[in-house]
């Protein structure tokens, strides 16, 4: 398995990434966590990248802030629509797009050191996320942060056990490849959270946030969705993020990291 390139779905992540209420949920996750670094008193811009960031919502939304930003990616078609918003934005004076791949960047010498490093739902199309979470490690700053999100497998067997799909649930267990049908955005390796926080504390980071993002959502019908106010549905995800053992069954898995 390669890392993985978005060239093709370039288009279909402009929709399903941060759009509908599965968007609100993970911008209402992320805000709250990293909320302390962001509304700090002294009010300094900051030094921000996205790794394998793609169009860069996220990260774009810190520039608009004030806050230089530098949207790095090994695909050319979602930094494409990343430089589109940023023009469109008016943020070409504090945010710009390197064509880079995640394990390069602190070897390079256009990225400067790092205040807050996202990387978000990046490490579960890798072939090696171990050794990429250790190269994200070395970019920070003394007191910088890494904000990382991760598809979590746990989410995942625990749909295919309630939708009674134990035989694809065996084969995914034993080729190791959890990934759907060509074009699919399951990724074909998620993680282990307990995995990821091994790995998290063997680079030296302490992590200082860990939430869950979509720990209910997913799991209701539509139709039950629907019936209910869309703020009422993200008051109670922020509610639980934090609670296991919902938190342990959440889609995605938000860990907040310092390095000391």
């Amino acid at each position: 398995m390669a890392d993985r390139n978005f060239d093709d779905l370039a288009q279909r992540f402009r929709k399903r990434i941060y759009g509908g209420l599965k968007g609100d949920i993970r911008l209402a996750v992320l805000g709250r966590d990293l909320a302390p670094l962001l509304d700090r008193a002294d009010n300094k811009p900051l030094c921000v990248v996205d790794a394998g960031g793609g169009q860069g919502q996220f990260a774009l939304d810190l520039a608009a802030r004030g806050h230089g930003v530098w949207v790095t990616d090994i695909s050319g078609e979602m930094l494409a629509l990343a430089q589109e918003q940023i023009d469109a934005r008016g943020l070409s004076a504090r945010a710009q797009t390197l064509r880079l791949p995640l394990q390069a960047l602190s070897s390079d010498p256009r990225v400067p050191a790092v205040d807050l490093l996202l990387c978000h739902a990046v490490l579960e199309w890798l072939e090696q996320p171990q050794q990429a979470l250790e190269a994200l490690a070395e970019c920070l700053k003394p007191g910088g942060y890494l904000s990382l999100t991760f598809y979590n497998r746990r989410a995942l067997e625990f749909r295919l056990l309630q939708r009674g799909s134990l035989r694809q649930l065996d084969r995914n267990r034993e080729s190791g490849d959890w990934g759907g049908h060509p074009g699919s955005l399951t990724p074909k390796n998620p993680l282990l959270p307990e995995m990821v926080l091994d790995w998290v504390g063997q680079t030296g980071l302490n992590i200082v946030a860990h939430s869950g993002i979509r720990c209910f959502h997913d799991f209701m019908t539509p139709e039950m969705r629907d019936k209910l106010p869309p703020e009422a549905i993200v008051q109670k995800e922020l509610l639980y993020s934090r609670i296991d053992p919902y938190r342990q069954l959440a889609r995605y898995v938000h860990l907040l990291c310092r390095r000391t």
